[in-house]
């Protein structure tokens, strides 16, 4: 055998390399490239995302400028080319933005993204397009004559959806920094720190009188009654009208009248010699002793004041300063029987039949023993007898109060809205209020000073002594040692007393079921700490209007509620306003009755059924009925929308969209003090509501809390309801009973603290803030009640405060969200 070697091939395993290669580059190619893509795809998605986001927080809530619709596109395009897709910027070319409306379908009840929607919706929602064309930028699959084409990324933002629920306190705490006197039951002391007073006859010991207020305890700030105060606050009698066009009701007279009176001054001491004190007694005034066998004092019993030195012709009042206005009530009184206050306007010269003859001496109530009222005497005093301190006609926040003064009042109730009117303000002055048809009830005696500035006072020895025992004949007009107790208020007609007749919350308080005869400011007036809180609400509602297009409010207030449709006291059973954007609205319903809103010509009277609506401060603190109101509000229940038809949809309840988020803004200003139950009907997730559905039209066939009951504040049984119904609210939907929270979106309840019961040194400030700290926790709200929301301070303060902190609530949280 012999061996044959093979030929040599060198360079072929080049050939393989080559042909490898190719191959091996046609997938790193591949490999860098299609990375690139998903660069460029990831760097389009975020130029999308930011556009979207963009354009969505440009568009607001403001309707007149159509929510900034014309802003959002450029905006978000603007941000678009900002980026940048594989180091070269987005073009504006490769940008394309469309506007709609991020909508609740009711029906269907989710929420849909339309473009463009329905009009009657906000704008509030945007969608954004980038592409970006990759030709000519993909280095190794140009080489395989790939360009890599175009790249697309879509995003849209909504505004998220919320439903807010505020609830403000309206009970009658919120007006204790507004109280002629204090407490706000029992007897009073002067609360006002105004110094114009009478100072003349028995004024002329201003410690006795105690007029003026010089120290105050919370929560009894200086009082606004009639004047403004030192931080601030307007005086309360310049917020009455004549007219509808503004026009004050009421004037001051000179601060001079504080000593010398217009019309009579009282007489002083050695027949009314100067420099003399002043008289208490006829005894004094003429300088003699007199016992009851004596005879009359023929020259001052027939020419009376006018047979006095040192005084003009008798005017039959005495005009005070400021806003006292006048009084016919001088002492010792005229002797002659027309010029006697005692004769012309209660039929009688005998003291006894009008004041008590022992103990305090206190002044009677009328009856056939004692005296009767000369209503039609009185009016004419009023009217015509020097200078009337009264308008003809008086109005104010859409409460119309009188449009005439009578010349006669007819009747225990007259017919005639104005003689009841001035009947009852007549009776006031009296120190008098007529409690039934024959009945009646002292007002400023010693026992009872729940009127003015307190019951009437001593001012040297009292006595008081029936005609019959003076033997003397001729019989004196009286005895001449008579001094009976003196009014405060008692007997002075003019805006002082008529304001705190028109708000005196101690007899609403003292003497149900007769109290919606009392407290009749207008819920447009400077009650204190309520009127702040009402400005700092109507800026927080703006603000809430103006940025959040996509968020629906619920507007409540709350007291004590009715308990039946025959019940006067009760208040605020139904909400101002039910879920929507009704921002007008709302705002209007936080100072006019709700039966005026919408028409700003409308006007209601004092005795009207729905009075005790006006938005005041009255009654008791009961957060039950506002957090049961929610609750209906949160609700997407038919039967709510439709249960109240002379109200706009939703007024009970029923407008509650599902997939928003639930949110609560509680206000108060006190602990709470009474509780309210009402029946339950579960009726399944975001259909359940509280049996308190309330129809105005029908207040008959309206449902009502089965259980109101008062405590102290603070008390366990108050306290664990509140816990209770929070609980429910933010009990997630699937629970039995259903709340409104979802593992994304739990109800949140925030609570903020108003007024003087939460500045530092209130005895009440710890327990008030415990009890909303827990509120807040149960609806996952842990801050600890930050200073934000615990607000106290001058009226110009609080209200910048309350805006902020409904801002802070609003702003807290996720607002806009990519949807796609």
């Amino acid at each position: 055998m012999s061996y044959h070697p093979r030929d040599s091939r060198r360079g072929a395993v080049m050939v393989l390399v080559l042909v490898s290669l190719i191959t091996l580059l046609t997938f790193v190619a591949l490999a860098i490239d299609l990375g690139m893509i998903a660069v460029a795809r990831t760097q389009c998605q975020d130029a999308a995302d930011a556009a979207a986001m963009a354009g969505a927080r440009t568009l607001n809530g403001m309707s007149a400028n159509d929510n900034n619709f014309s802003a959002a596109a450029p905006n978000a395009v603007q941000v678009a080319t900002n980026n940048t897709v594989l180091s070269q910027s987005v073009s504006s070319g490769d940008v394309s933005v469309q506007v709609g409306r991020y909508v609740y379908v009711q029906g269907n009840e989710r929420f849909e993204g339309q473009f463009p929607g329905p009009d009657t919706e906000n704008w509030s929602m945007v969608k954004a397009t980038v592409n970006a064309n990759l030709s000519n930028r993909l280095a190794f699959s140009r080489v395989l004559n790939f360009s890599g084409g175009n790249v697309q990324a879509i995003a849209t933002a909504a505004h998220r959806p919320r439903d807010v629920s505020v609830i403000l306190d309206y009970s009658g705490s919120m007006r204790f920094a507004s109280l002629t006197g204090e407490p706000y039951t029992g007897n009073r002391t002067s609360n006002n720190p105004d110094t114009v007073i009478p100072q003349f006859g028995h004024y002329s010991n201003t410690s006795s009188a105690a007029l003026t207020a010089t120290s105050f305890t919370s929560p009894y700030d200086p009082a606004n009654i009639t004047m403004t105060t030192s931080d601030g606050r307007g005086a309360i009698v310049e917020d009455f009208y004549q007219d509808a066009n503004g026009t004050p009701a009421f004037t001051a007279t000179s601060t001079s009248y504080a000593t010398t009176p217009g019309g009579d001054d009282h007489l002083r001491q050695q027949n009314n010699s100067s420099g003399q004190p002043y008289a208490a007694t006829v005894n004094e005034l003429l300088s003699t002793s007199y016992t009851s066998n004596d005879h009359a004092k023929h020259t001052f019993e027939t020419d009376g004041y006018d047979g006095i030195p040192n005084t003009s012709a008798f005017a039959g009042y005495t005009a005070g300063p400021g806003y006292w206005g006048k009084s016919f009530f001088i002492w010792p009184p005229d002797p002659r029987p027309s010029k006697d206050w005692r004769a012309l306007y209660f039929g009688t010269t005998d003291n006894s039949r009008l004041w008590n003859t022992s103990g305090s001496y206190n002044w009677r109530t009328p009856s056939g023993t004692s005296y009767t009222i000369n209503y039609s005497a009185i009016l004419e005093f009023i009217k015509n007898v020097g200078p009337n301190p009264f308008p003809s006609r008086l109005q104010s926040g859409r409460i119309l109060y009188y449009d005439a003064i009578p010349s006669s009042i007819t009747g225990t109730t007259p017919s005639d809205l104005n003689e009841r009117f001035w009947k009852d303000y007549i009776d006031y002055c009296l120190g008098v209020v007529q409690t039934g048809s024959s009945s009646w009830m002292a007002i400023t005696n010693s026992s009872t000073g729940l009127a003015g500035y307190g019951a009437d006072y001593t001012w040297g020895t009292r006595r008081i002594t029936p005609l019959s025992s003076l033997t003397a004949n001729p019989q004196p007009y009286m005895h001449y040692a008579d001094n009976p107790p003196r009014p405060r208020m008692h007997f002075w007609f003019g805006p002082a007393s008529m304001i705190d007749f028109l708000g005196n919350y101690n007899l609403w308080y003292q003497i149900s079921p007769n109290c919606s005869r009392f407290c009749w400011w207008p819920g447009t007036c400077h009650e204190s700490p309520m009127y702040a809180c009402k400005l700092g609400i109507r800026a927080a509602l703006s603000d809430i209007s103006n940025n959040h297009p996509n968020d629906l409010v619920s507007l409540a207030m709350f007291a004590v509620p009715r308990a039946s449709a025959n019940d006067n006291n009760g208040r605020f059973n139904r909400v101002r306003v039910g879920l929507s954007r009704d921002y007008t609205r709302m705002q209007d319903s936080l100072w006019y009755p709700p039966e005026t809103i919408g028409d700003p010509s409308a006007t209601v009277h004092p005795y009207d059924s729905n009075n005790m609506d006006v938005p005041r401060a009255v009654g008791g603190t009961c957060y039950a009925m506002g957090l049961m109101n929610a609750y209906n509000q949160f609700s997407a229940n038919a039967t709510l929308r439709s249960f109240n038809p002379a109200e706009p949809e939703g007024d009970a309840g029923g407008m509650g969209r599902k997939g928003a988020q639930k949110i609560v803004i509680f206000e108060t200003d006190g602990a709470p003090n009474t509780t309210a139950s009402a029946g339950f009907t579960n009726a399944g997730a975001n259909n359940s509501y509280y049996q308190i559905r309330y129809n105005s039209a029908n207040p008959g066939g309206s449902e009502f809390p089965n259980s109101i009951s008062g405590y102290s504040n603070n008390h366990s049984t108050v306290t664990t309801q509140i816990n209770t119904l929070c609980s429910r609210l933010c009990a997630l939907e699937t629970a039995s009973p259903p709340g409104y929270s979802t593992p994304s979106k739990p109800v949140l309840i925030h609570c903020i603290g108003f007024g003087p019961v939460f500045a530092p040194g209130s005895s009440e400030r710890a327990a008030a803030i415990a009890t909303l700290d827990q509120m807040q926790t149960i609806g996952g709200v842990t801050d600890g009640m930050p200073s934000y929301k615990i607000i106290y301070g001058s009226e110009a303060s609080v209200v910048g405060s309350l805006q902020h902190a409904f801002t802070q609530i609003l702003q807290s949280g996720v607002q806009i969200s990519l949807i796609e």
